[in-house]
């Protein structure tokens, strides 16, 4: 009997207790972002990436089951400058989500988005947007993920967005975004050396993606094999970039893991450049699932490319 009476008085002080709060939702477009957002987020979000890392960040595919996930979802993570173009603003559209939705430049608008460029010092602004130069983006180069000095700022606008749309648990956003950092500054350090003889190399890149790289490594970008962004190289264009290479001195060709690595080996055969291939993102390759070893991978790479690997 009075076992029944104990059993019972827990049953109604349980009761009594007030629920715990369920963890966050939370759609990231991308699998960096996805990475940092459970880094910052810990137990208190529950996080999935619409993109996946083997994907061109250009033309990921919409896929329909991300619908309800963004209607239930209580915060979208994104890159923002109109690289999500492709994908998100026709999910959002069909979520019908009323704390998320597209503006009239079709970007994510609402007290559930969480735009991660704030801040950041953006590169390669267009001067003009005509389509003859190509598939440009009107607000400068979207792929600031790529370079590892961003990352800390990606963490810190994730971490300033999960403490506005939960502000009951922002101690732990802010205990678990301090952690991140101190991991993450202590790799930019190791990377930073590991880069300092890379500093006025030239290089060519597959894709107009690796300004943020450039910035970081001092690698000088001064061509790409695409003819122009989203445009395929010609012909005329690799032959005309063969002789380049060679008076410019171009000792390195990174070839983003997305794209073909035929025209990269072509070149690579007709000038004696080594091939760095990276990824743009994480879950690029099998053991890259992670922002901080993308970037790890990354920044070995074009180092191992340079010929001036530790």
């Amino acid at each position: 009997m009075k076992t029944k009476s104990v059993l019972a008085a827990a049953a109604v002080f349980a009761l009594a207790l007030p629920a715990a709060a369920a963890p966050l939702r939370v759609l990231a477009t991308f699998p960096d972002l996805a990475d940092i957002a459970r880094q910052v987020g810990g137990a208190d979000v529950t996080v999935e990436s619409i993109a996946r890392g083997t994907e061109d960040p250009h033309q990921v595919v919409m896929r329909p089951s991300f619908v309800p996930k963004l209607n239930r979802a209580d915060a979208v993570v994104f890159m923002g400058l109109t690289l999500e173009h492709a994908f998100l603003p026709g999910l959002l559209d069909a979520a019908v989500n009323p704390k998320m939705r597209t503006d009239s430049v079709r970007e994510c608008v609402g007290p559930a988005c969480i735009d991660v460029s704030a801040g950041v010092p953006i590169l390669e602004k267009p001067a003009t947007l005509s389509r003859s130069e190509g598939e440009l983006h009107p607000y400068g180069n979207p792929h600031y993920n790529v370079g590892p000095q961003n990352g800390p700022l990606i963490a810190r606008n994730i971490a300033e967005g999960f403490a506005r749309i939960d502000p009951a648990h922002e101690a732990d956003y802010r205990r678990n975004l301090a952690a991140y950092l101190s991991q993450l500054n202590a790799a930019i350090a190791g990377w930073e050396k590991l880069v300092a003889p890379l500093k006025g190399m030239k290089a060519v890149s597959y894709h107009k993606d690796v300004a943020y790289l450039g910035k970081f490594t001092g690698l000088d970008f001064v061509d790409t094999i695409e003819l122009k962004p989203g445009v395929p190289p010609t012909p005329t264009h690799l032959q005309g970039l063969v002789e380049r290479m060679k008076q410019d001195g171009v000792k390195i060709i990174v070839c983003e893991q997305h794209f073909s690595r035929e025209s990269c080996d072509w070149l690579a055969e007709r000038t004696g450049a080594k091939v760095a291939v990276i990824g743009v993102m994480a879950g690029a390759f099998p053991d890259a699932d992670t922002y901080l070893k993308i970037q790890d991978h990354n920044i070995r790479a074009v180092v191992a490319a340079a010929g001036v690997a530790p």
